[in-house]
């Protein structure tokens, strides 16, 4: 017998769907920051690149919950059914599991989470199941077997139910090689304890919302700017410098790097040390504050 057993769900169409989805709101992303960037600094230059920044984000959003409907697996073993989506593990002992439960019809479950046509992944309350999670590929519940334990009950969707079950069963009569402990691991950007921070992913948003403030601030400003203008800032000893205005444009240029360096800098060493990530993205707000004076003491 194989020391593994991998099922591998349909995965075409929810594949298809978000990468159709991706794909479309990354070509609006570019096509909008190409609009902004080739547009004269005003209020109208602010909106195309404001869409740009959030469709790009959203195009990432759904580009990993393509990847990860792709990566969807069971995997079979002597000790445990390991569920695989994206960079997550859920792991289950075999001995923990009590009944395989098919699905058969009957409509499907409101699932909350990561949810459309041909991909469905989080909780959905079943009724004689209570709280069911859900990592399945399903296009009716024909396809969904449910895994039942003491401590969760898994929805998922095998190929051959029947040959799934005769797995299991054989790999608990052979008994497990080590003890497993059922639990979720996590890899690589999953495994940022970022994400499910939520004081951390409200002052990121503070942070991105204080740039958007910068860059609307400076921008519909400027049409009415003379040609020259007098920069009071930075103060150096008093001197007040003549510059074009074009000089102005340079704020909310360095407000976007600061705000993308001290995310993406929160992100990875909050998992090292939470306060720091705390610090980092307090500072990022600090520095667009003071940016944002930067440019009303310039132009005052």
């Amino acid at each position: 017998m194989p020391s593994f057993t991998l099922f591998k769900p349909t995965s075409q169409q929810g594949a298809l769907y978000g990468a159709g989805i991706a794909g479309v709101a990354l070509l609006v992303a570019i096509i909008m920051l190409y609009k902004g960037l080739n547009t004269e600094p005003s209020l109208s230059q602010a909106l195309p690149l404001i869409g740009a920044f959030l469709l790009g984000g959203l195009a990432a959003i759904y580009g990993y919950w393509t990847w990860s409907c792709s990566s969807l697996a069971y995997v079979v073993d002597r000790n445990a059914l390991t569920i695989r989506w994206g960079g997550l593990r859920q792991i289950i002992p075999l001995e923990n599991i009590e009944r395989l439960i098919p699905a058969g019809g009957g409509a499907a479950p409101r699932i909350e989470g990561v949810s459309w046509p041909g991909h469905h992944v989080g909780r959905a309350e079943v009724q004689e199941l209570g709280d069911v999670l859900f990592y399945t590929t399903h296009r009716t519940m024909d396809e969904v077997l449910y895994v039942e334990t003491l401590a969760q009950v898994y929805a998922i969707s095998v190929p051959d139910q029947v040959f799934f079950a005769q797995t299991v069963q054989s790999n608990q009569g052979r008994g497990s090689l080590f003890e497993q402990t059922q639990t979720v691991r996590r890899w690589g950007i999953a495994a940022q304890t970022f994400w499910s921070d939520q004081n951390a992913l409200i002052l990121a948003g503070v942070l991105v919302l204080a740039f958007f403030t910068v860059l609307v601030y400076v921008l519909q400003g400027y049409p009415d700017l003379a040609q020259n203008v007098p920069l009071r800032f930075p103060a150096l000893g008093g001197i007040v410098r003549v510059s074009d205005r074009s000089a102005l444009l340079d704020i909310p240029r360095t407000a976007a790097g600061f705000m993308v360096t001290n995310l993406l800098l929160a992100v990875v060493l909050h998992s090292w040390e939470r306060m720091v990530g705390y610090v980092l993205l307090l500072a990022g707000i600090s520095i667009q504050v003071v940016l944002l004076v930067a440019a009303a003491v310039a132009v005052a």
